[in-house]
């Protein structure tokens, strides 16, 4: 359990969404067809770097813009969801849609973020911790007991249901699950080596080496899973790392802001200190 946990849950969402595809797309209700996974990382003309959690372009040519937040997502969030849409958007020239994923369930109501004076920035929200995971579950065991295939939620639901906070017994459901995927045949075959390699990854990071001590099968992780995970790691590590040196910067501007309240007028604050008016003036 030495990574960021917040990077663990990034790392796991990112690379179901790239081993399902449109199979989790439909899972969080999404009904088209993917036509070009994209990159992620993306340089403005001012040398402003943005890392995207997944952006793929859709077979009616809008751009599916998705991004992971653990527990849920804060309000200053939306902005740099908006930042990322206006610079998807001029670089691919198509409507780019954003999804964000929260992996609670849904406890505060959906934010709308008004920007400037004439645009509204509303993206979809979807609340992993309000899916029926115990009905799910009730279908695994009937299927488990009579050998019968698991469908691509099945799957997703198998993945997911140790990431969301409302999983209280989440040693007891890992030991689960590991004695599941002793039965190869369950599992779609060309998906198999990855599940088994999430799972692994969620034994080793979301509960203690004690309980770890105390599932009883191991997971193997093959060559090409642990290469899989080890591109997401780099990638969601450099995401990471980013955002905590710009939201340290933001930080410092706003401290310095507030330093300057009394010495000068709001105007000047804002051309000294780079922030907008609107900001300055909410100090």
């Amino acid at each position: 359990m030495g990574r960021n946990i917040h990077d663990i849950y990034d790392v796991i969402l990112k690379i179901i969404i790239l081993v399902y595809g449109e199979g989790f797309l439909r899972f969080i209700g999404i009904n088209k067809n993917i036509k070009e996974v994209l990159k992620t990382e993306f340089v403005t003309l001012k040398g402003i770097k943005f890392y995207l959690d997944f952006l793929c372009l859709l077979d009616d040519g809008t751009l599916c813009h998705v991004e992971f937040q653990f527990p849920k997502a804060r309000p200053n969030d939306l902005d740099r969801f908006f930042d990322y849409n206006i610079v998807t958007q001029v670089t691919h020239g198509a409507l780019t849609e954003t999804i964000v994923i929260n992996f609670t369930s849904k406890k505060f109501s959906e934010k709308i973020r008004i920007i400037g004076r004439s645009k509204c920035f509303n993206p979809d929200y979807v609340y992993l911790g309000d899916i029926d995971y115990a009905g799910y579950w009730r279908n695994i065991n009937i299927k488990v007991e009579s050998n019968l295939k698991l469908t691509v939620f099945e799957e997703i639901v198998v993945l997911l249901t140790c990431l969301i906070p409302e999983c209280k017994k989440k040693a007891h459901m890992l030991d689960k699950i590991s004695k599941l995927l002793k039965n190869k045949e369950l599992f779609d075959k060309t998906r198999f080596e990855y599940v088994q390699a999430i799972i692994q990854m969620e034994i080793e990071n979301l509960i203690s080496k004690e309980e770890q001590s105390k599932i009883t099968e191991v997971v193997d992780m093959t060559p090409q899973a642990e290469k899989l995970i080890s591109q997401a790691i780099s990638e969601v590590h450099r995401k990471s790392v980013h955002e905590a040196r710009i939201d340290g910067m933001k930080e410092g501007k706003e401290e310095i802001a507030k330093n300057l309240k009394d010495l000068m007028d709001d105007e000047e604050i804002s051309r000294i200190s780079g922030l907008s008016l609107e900001r300055v003036k909410q100090l």
